[in-house]
């Protein structure tokens, strides 16, 4: 009998994905693995309940062994909620000072526009792996 996947394997494939230091945002990353998990659950053939073993770190595992293309589809999903959270506050700061202020910025400009381009190619990315999934399913 396999052993069942811990958490921190997804946990670890997303954040080798993010640019950013991540340390002491456990319950972050967990909300992110939470929506992840919810957006994954069809697709993938191996049921995601899961248990979480410390409510501080969030550790805990799934039931099953995952596959690591099921990790990696949850990973994706949580650097997809990532980059929507900043772009959120991008778009929000650009509502609040106004466009063409915001667009003087050009720092913030160049981010807003990096992070919108990069979702649509993360969108790209799942929606292939996701068809695999199918592909696979159903062949």
């Amino acid at each position: 009998m396999s052993t069942p996947t811990q958490l921190q394997e997804v946990y670890d494939c997303f954040i080798s994905k993010v640019d950013e230091d991540l340390t002491d945002k456990e319950s972050l990353i967990f909300e992110y693995f939470k929506t992840a998990k919810s957006k994954s659950y069809k697709i993938v053939p191996h049921d995601l309940t899961y248990i979480i073993t410390d409510e501080i770190t969030y550790d805990g595992n799934f039931l099953l062994t995952l596959d690591q293309d099921e990790i990696e589809l949850i990973a994706l999903h949580m650097l997809y909620e990532h980059r929507n959270k900043k772009e959120s506050y991008l778009l929000g700061l650009r509502l609040f000072v106004g466009t063409k202020d915001f667009n003087s910025l050009p720092d913030k400009k160049r981010e807003l526009d990096g992070i919108q381009n990069s979702k649509k190619l993360l969108k790209e990315e799942i929606d292939d792996l996701k068809q695999q999934f199918y592909d696979y399913k159903y062949n």
